[in-house]
């Protein structure tokens, strides 16, 4: 647990660290809005175009090798893409966005192999470290840019990758070794081959099963209506999470009229609450007795929020704090039925590139479309109506995405 929990510390600072220095970086790379934005938005874009990849790379290069040059690739973009001008930070954070899309995809899919009947609770403990990494980074950032510049403050992001990337290495290399790894797995098919083919053609043989599974698997999962619902469910969620994020702190400075740096205080704790909220999923789970329900609590969470920030934005930071519970619940649920709704391992690693690649193509549009909504209509009214909608709309999917019927299991 204690690797996976240092890996999902790794996926969300290198991306959560450059907002608080966007204006640093701003004016020494002499950049425009619009690239400045785009240095924030590639990764989410990354997210959706990279996702349905990684399951045939994952299934190429196995699961642990995958993750392994996915974390070398990502230590190495973020401590070298500071040190460029535009064209290098540009590829750099392609590189850090489509490395993190592999261990937003496998991560889950690990847990659920490795975890046994632990499944939930570690998933509720690696997927509340996306949040630590979070919060940690955004809480640094000033503070060593102050000392280190922005580009070391920002090279410094990939310590924590680092440290994941040796853990990794280690469990790599006791797996090799162990009951589990790959020599016993050399035992087993050596002992099979006895029987009738050789070795070697007993190996190959399994590994074309294998490897024709999976495919299956990669097929069937676009095709099923539940795997849909789970990827909707997945979207909206990650389509308020960014939206809100990005245009939390002009709402509170317009609605409650705080100051802007009392509004960025506000957002912070929004995403701290969140490591609450993806810790409390599978207590969620066992009170209710039905993912479907708790899928209803996250949903009303989302409505509270931004009905509360517009009519009653006195009480403003109440509403932050059900708001950043409820997005962490909603984090911490969607990926929970990532890993335990497949039925084996190959509609795992499918399911997963399925659900995050469609699910972040549906979240990219969120925070362009609201603030575009604002912009034109100079104001919250219309924002906060299609960000409700889309809060029903999550409680409407996740009646479909909590149903326990395990996904790969044909009907009949």
């Amino acid at each position: 647990m204690v690797t996976t929990v240092l890996i999902g510390l790794s996926l969300r600072g290198p991306i959560v660290g450059i907002p608080p220095l966007i204006d640093r970086i701003g004016a020494d790379l002499e950049l425009t809005g619009t690239t400045a934005g785009l240095i924030t938005s590639l990764p989410l874009v990354c997210f959706a175009v990279g996702s349905p990849l990684v399951a045939l790379l994952a299934r190429r290069l196995g699961l642990d090798r995958t993750l392994l040059v996915a974390l070398v690739v990502l230590g190495l973009a973020v401590a070298l893409r500071p040190w460029g001008g535009l064209p290098l930070l540009l590829a750099g954070t392609v590189l850090v966005g489509m490395a993190i899309t592999v261990g937003n995809v496998l991560l889950p899919v690990l847990v659920r192999r490795d975890a046994g009947g632990r499944t939930k609770g570690v998933m509720a403990a690696s997927t509340s470290s996306y949040g630590l990494g979070a919060a940690l980074a955004a809480a640094v950032a000033v503070p060593m840019a102050g000392s280190l510049g922005w580009r070391g403050a920002t090279a410094s992001l990939g310590v924590l990758v680092a440290l994941a990337l040796v853990m990794w290495l280690v469990r790599m290399r006791r797996g090799a070794t162990g009951p589990g790894g790959a020599g016993s797995g050399r035992g087993r098919a050596a002992g099979a081959g006895a029987s009738g083919a050789g070795p070697a053609a007993t190996a190959g043989s399994a590994a074309a099963a294998g490897s024709a599974a999976a495919a299956r698997a990669e097929r069937s999962v676009w095709t099923m209506p539940s795997a849909w619902w789970l990827a909707l469910f997945f979207g909206l969620q990650a389509a308020l999470f960014y939206s809100v994020s990005a245009w939390l702190p002009p709402m509170l400075v317009d609605e409650a009229g705080v100051s802007e740096a009392t509004a960025g205080t506000g957002v912070s704790l929004f995403h701290l609450l969140g490591i609450l909220g993806t810790l409390a999923v599978p207590a969620m789970l066992s009170w209710s007795g039905d993912a479907r329900r708790v899928g209803l609590i996250i949903a009303a969470g989302w409505v509270v929020l931004l009905l509360g920030v517009v009519l009653l934005p006195g009480t403003w930071l109440l509403w932050v704090v059900v708001g950043g519970v409820a997005q962490g619940a909603g984090i911490g649920l969607g990926l929970t039925l990532v890993a335990v709704r497949p039925v084996d391992v190959d509609h795992g690693r499918a399911l997963s590139a399925m659900v995050q690649g469609a699910g972040y193509g549906l979240a990219a549009v969120g925070p362009v479309l609201i603030g575009w909504l604002a912009s034109s209509t100079d104001g919250w009214a219309l924002p906060v109506t299609v960000l409700v909608a889309a809060a029903v709309a999550l409680g409407l999917a996740g009646l479909f995405a909590g149903n326990e019927r395990p996904i790969g299991v044909p009907r009949g």
